[in-house]
């Protein structure tokens, strides 16, 4: 009996754990007018006890947004594609130039210094967060 409530609590225990994410000081890169990309970076972490996976964001800028990375191949810097973003407990994920970033494609208009782009993220457990990026130039 006492191995069965035992076993029980530990379940229970871990239907309760959750990630719990937190977007910091999100921005996206101003570029010159004819440009037709930009791209978004943030600070996103997990202070929960459970992982989770950023699926895919959306931006109210772009027709086109995807997840990326930049790595080094044949010492050159290419960006590819990634499905998704794995956020462990207690891990922050740093999306900046020369890492992982948001993709901002086919621009819909040229961005101007201190716009307001939202920017929509889709989390396999928290769900969707939107979140306020202005435009800059760092």
């Amino acid at each position: 009996m006492k191995k069965l409530l035992l076993a029980m609590a530990l379940v229970s225990g871990a239907a309760f754990a959750k990630p719990e994410i937190a977007v910091k000081d999100p921005w996206v890169r101003l570029m010159p007018p004819t440009s037709k990309v930009s791209a978004a970076y943030m600070k996103i972490e997990n202070k929960g006890s459970s992982e989770d996976v950023l699926l895919w964001a959306k931006s109210s800028v772009s027709k086109i947004t995807q997840l990326h990375k930049t790595i080094t191949k044949n010492g050159m810097m290419k960006m590819v594609r990634v499905r998704k973003f794995v956020i462990k407990p207690g891990q922050t994920i740093i999306l900046k130039p020369g890492g992982y970033h948001i993709m901002l494609i086919d621009l819909k208009h040229p961005l101007k210094k201190g716009e307001k782009v939202t920017i929509w993220l889709k989390f396999k457990y928290s769900g969707m967060k939107k979140i306020i990026a202005p435009v800059e130039n760092r």
